[in-house]
């Protein structure tokens, strides 16, 4: 006999094995799926990253050949190279300047252009130190700039000697340095991120040059060479009436005066003459200074030009009441010329001129000038009489300049 049935009790069911198997199976393939879908986004990120990085590189690598190539310029300013041979007054400092500020807007271009890539380098660290390199050679060429401004200006050389040195030991200092940053920054780029073709941007060749006593020596040089010191020059290039001039007489009795400040014209342009720099545009963006032997820049005049003629000799206009006087005045120093006036002064013995005055006094600003610029200004109309004979003093003057003068005898006819 049985014993009684337990309670409680449930059948219990067996797992199919084939489900189980088809189970496994489906979870198998959907990871061998996801696997696959996260290797291939894995490469796909991968190899987009590296594209960008490339990216990122190629369009940094002309901006390290732009600033690769300023380094020339710069020694040619060391070295005084490339400055025009001429005995005009202020066109060697004009050159110098001109190849200073193209080193010195070009360093702050690179920093600028570097900044317009909006693509992301390969390493924070690579991004950090190329900026660091464009920035130490901007800021050294500023304070050459500055050093240079110094040495060549109008102080006493004991007085700003010193302080010229720090500024360039100091430049020399920052230039050597972003050699060597950029060295580090070449080397801060992954294996897998070609390199720039600029694989070396040497700014300092020989670091002895930026030595205490290679500053020196080139202190001591720019304070010694007269062509480059500041010189304040403004000059009358021409001057001319209206009515014209007919005819000049006494040319044949009296020796050719000196004329201060001014040049005697013999065309009816006024031709400004000066060894320079030519300025032309490489790819479009930086502007690149090429010696020359000369730069002209035409002034057109009126028809007719008044001769700076000889003194004891007088020019004869036609039958005229009113005198007007045309002028060319130019900056032929190295300094701006600010506040120019031009002024001219009819002188007479016999007091015919306006309420029987014995002058007649007209003057006209013709504002700020750049060093080698040129200007043509007509003054007002001044009153005179038929058949007389008149001084005609023309003055150019900048505040705290010399004054250049020039006076023409003149014969009105009856």
């Amino acid at each position: 006999m049985l014993g009684p049935k337990a309670r409680g009790g449930a059948p219990v069911k067996r797992r199919n094995p084939r489900r189980v198997a088809m189970v496994v199976l489906a979870v198998l393939l959907l990871a061998l799926v996801v696997g696959e879908v996260v290797d291939q986004v894995v490469k796909a990120s991968t190899a987009a990253s590296r594209r960008s990085m490339s990216s990122w590189v190629a369009a940094v690598t002309p901006i390290i050949g732009d600033s690769t190539v300023l380094a020339p310029t710069l020694r040619e300013v060391r070295d005084l190279a490339g400055l025009p041979v001429c005995a005009q007054l202020g066109c060697q400092r004009r050159a110098f300047d001109a190849l200073l500020a193209q080193v010195e807007s070009g360093t702050k271009a690179d920093l600028v252009e570097l900044a317009d890539v909006r693509l992301v380098p390969p390493d924070p660290r690579s991004g950090a130190l190329l900026e660091s390199v464009l920035e130490k050679r901007s800021a050294a060429v500023v304070k050459v700039a500055d050093a240079a401004a110094l040495l060549l200006g109008p102080s006493g050389a004991h007085v700003v000697l010193a302080r010229a040195q720090g500024l360039l030991l100091a430049a020399g200092s920052e230039l050597v340095s972003s050699d060597s940053a950029y060295r580090e920054f070449v080397h801060s780029l992954p294996q897998h991120v070609a390199r720039p073709t600029a694989t070396s941007s040497t700014w300092v060749a020989l670091p002895a040059s930026w030595s205490r006593s290679g500053v020196e020596a080139w202190a001591t040089r720019l304070v010694a060479d007269r062509l480059l010191r500041s010189h304040a020059v403004i000059s009358l290039l021409a001057v001319s009436t209206e009515p014209p001039v007919l005819r000049i007489e006494g040319l044949g009795h009296a020796p050719a005066r000196p004329v201060g400040g001014a040049r005697t014209t013999t065309t009816t342009t006024t031709t400004t003459t000066h060894p320079g720099v030519t300025t032309t545009t490489v790819r479009g963006r930086r502007p690149t200074t090429t010696t020359t032997s000369t730069t002209t820049t035409a002034v057109p005049l009126p028809p007719t030009t008044l001769q700076i003629p000889p003194a004891g000799s007088t020019s004869v206009l036609p039958p005229t009441s009113q005198l007007v006087v045309e002028v060319v005045v130019a900056d032929e120093g190295n300094l701006p010329a600010g506040q120019v006036t031009v002024g001219a002064r009819l002188t007479t013995a016999a007091g015919h001129l306006p309420a029987g005055s014995l002058s007649a006094t007209v003057d006209r600003r013709a504002g700020a000038l750049s060093p080698g610029g040129a200007r043509y200004l007509r003054l007002r109309p001044m009153h005179v009489v038929r058949g007389e004979t008149y001084d005609l003093v023309v003055t150019a003057s900048v505040p705290g300049w010399p004054v250049a003068t020039d006076t023409v005898v003149l014969q009105i006819a009856g």
